[in-house]
């Protein structure tokens, strides 16, 4: 019975200069070189091998090696070797240990499974070498990662025989590399490598997984990225082209029109497939008709919008595969929406997303991404002079010394609202430059958050107008039925005075632009009627 046993010698760190000589030995070992970077040529016993970053060799011992530097580049690789021992038994010597000197793997390039743990244990290898250490235990050690190496190395499951499920997690893994590291060079020897095939093995199955070949599907990642890019920054094409791995402007331009038909300047100007989560009312206000929306439960919740929704599809919140179906150009998603679907809405389409803050600013922000500054500016206008109006018509009703405060009602607290969470804030308090109470100046407007009150602490932040929301359904009308019981109230001079109004939560939960100006309407007829009483 034999078996081989495996002896650690050395492993070196080498740096070949472009200018220098070549390296030239005779190696009684085996070796295993690693190319850090660079490119080169090995010559085994007048045999040549290209050298390429990222690949792995096999020299047998007893040869004679030469490398150099190519294309006027550095090289850097690591060089280990170790000695091969073969244990024989049998029953009549025994047990036997003799040195191996048989072919080990052929010589030349070879394609483990994976090569990050190779890079990983070559590296602990080399620090081992540099740092002083017990020798008892750095020799163990030393030892104990060859054992680790060696398996990997040897790992090259048959390309023919590996199961479709290998195939499908070794691509997934290459895909998974390509869009984290798409403006570096990739070439298709180099991610055949990485997945542990040969290359034409891996053009075939990289195919059969994806429907494009290798250079397509870069293609795609990179134009997505340059899309991405043309419509979320104001950077010119040589630094987008920078940005995605080409050379220069020039080569994007010509890529990117044969790619999508357009040149990038039209492709920036043209009009989007657009998907749009929440914010669907400021797509519309710029007279764009989205492919796709959602809006928290429902795009039925949009009740102001409903007539401008006719034809757009419900993508609902919970996946992405609606989206995926509508094969979107643009993608605008609020800051708020689960990270992991922002990240799965990444993959699909360039994505904007968009911050908490003024709705009118992000508003902006949007048209002049997709070139709409007119018909931002002229909807603008439109809210601005119908926002001027109502308050001029409501100045005997909300005199210039009075106060407006917004609340919501939950179940246990009251929630005190600022300026840009919704429930109409915005114009009462910058459309229409109604002025809130003290407190709620001082603690919530220009905070970034609502105040969660208990009704004790009511009187403190009461306003001589106060609106009230919640949602006019029958849940609802119980919940504000047990609240306005509550004997605080009484002591509220809006009370006494009818000054109390209440509002739908869900028809001002909105807050884009289109609702905003819709919302202007209901409050006015809020303010009027409430007068009449």
């Amino acid at each position: 019975m034999k078996t081989l046993l495996y002896s650690y010698d050395k492993i070196e760190q080498i740096t070949l200069l472009a200018a220098d000589k070549h390296l030239r030995r005779w190696l009684d070992a085996y070796h295993i070189l690693h190319v850090i970077e660079g490119k080169g040529e090995l010559s085994i016993n007048e045999q040549k091998v290209m050298l390429e970053a990222g690949a792995i060799y096999v020299i047998n011992s007893g040869q004679l090696i030469e490398i150099h530097s190519i294309a006027h580049a550095d090289l850097y690789f690591y060089l280990l070797s170790f000695h091969m021992i073969e244990r024989i038994k049998d029953q009549e010597h025994g047990t036997r240990y003799l040195d191996y000197d048989q072919v080990w793997l052929p010589d030349g390039e070879i394609y483990p499974f994976s090569y990050l743990p190779i890079n990983s244990i070559m590296k602990k290898l080399c620090a081992l070498e540099d740092q002083t250490y017990e020798q008892e235990w750095k020799e163990l050690e030393q030892q104990r990662l060859l054992y680790e190496l060696l398996p990997a190395l040897m790992h090259q499951q048959s390309e023919q025989t590996s199961s479709p499920a290998d195939h499908r997690n070794r691509i997934a893994y290459v895909i998974s590399y390509m869009q984290e590291h798409y403006k570096g060079e990739l070439s298709r020897d180099a991610m055949a490598k990485l997945a542990g095939f040969h290359p034409r093995f891996f053009t075939k199955v990289f195919k059969g997984e994806t429907g494009e070949n290798f250079i397509e599907y870069l293609t795609n990642i990179r134009i997505r990225k340059a899309k991405e890019l043309l419509l979320l920054t104001t950077m010119n094409l040589d630094a987008i082209a920078q940005q995605i791995g080409y050379s220069n402007g020039l080569y994007l331009s010509r890529k990117f029109k044969q790619h999508t038909g357009m040149s990038p300047t039209q492709y920036a100007k043209s009009i989007k497939r657009i998907v749009v989560y929440d914010w669907v009312g400021n797509v519309l206000a710029l007279g764009i008709k989205p492919i796709g929306a959602s809006y928290f439960y429902s795009l039925g919740q949009l009740e102001l919008l409903q007539h401008q929704l006719g034809g757009v599809t419900d993508v609902g919140r919970s996946n992405i595969d609606a989206v995926i179906a509508l094969e979107p150009e643009l993608i605008i998603v609020p800051k708020w929406l689960e990270p992991g679907i922002i990240n799965e809405l990444q993959k699909v389409a360039p994505t904007i997303i968009v911050p908490y803050g003024n709705p009118f600013e992000r508003f902006k922000h949007l048209a002049e991404l997709l070139d709409r500054r007119q018909e931002a500016d002229a909807f603008m206008m439109k809210y601005n002079q119908r926002a001027a109006a109502i308050k001029k018509e409501l100045a005997t009703i909300i005199k210039p010394h009075e106060t407006v405060g917004l609340y919501e009602l939950s179940e246990q607290h009251i929630w005190v609202f600022n300026e840009f969470h919704g429930r109409g804030g915005y114009n009462l308090y910058e459309g229409m430059g109604f002025s809130p109470p003290p407190s709620v100046q001082q603690e919530v407007i220009g905070k970034g958050h609502i105040l969660r009150i208990n009704p004790d602490q009511l009187p403190d932040y009461a306003a001589d107008h106060m609106i009230i929301s919640y949602n006019f359904d029958e849940e609802g009308q119980a919940l504000a039925h047990r609240w306005l019981a509550h004997p605080i109230w009484s002591e509220l001079a809006a009370y006494t005075n009818n000054r109390i109004y209440m509002i739908d939560r869900r028809v001002f939960h909105a807050n884009d632009v289109y609702s905003l100006y819709q919302q202007l309407e209901l409050q006015r007829h809020m303010f009027l009627s409430q007068q009449v009483k």
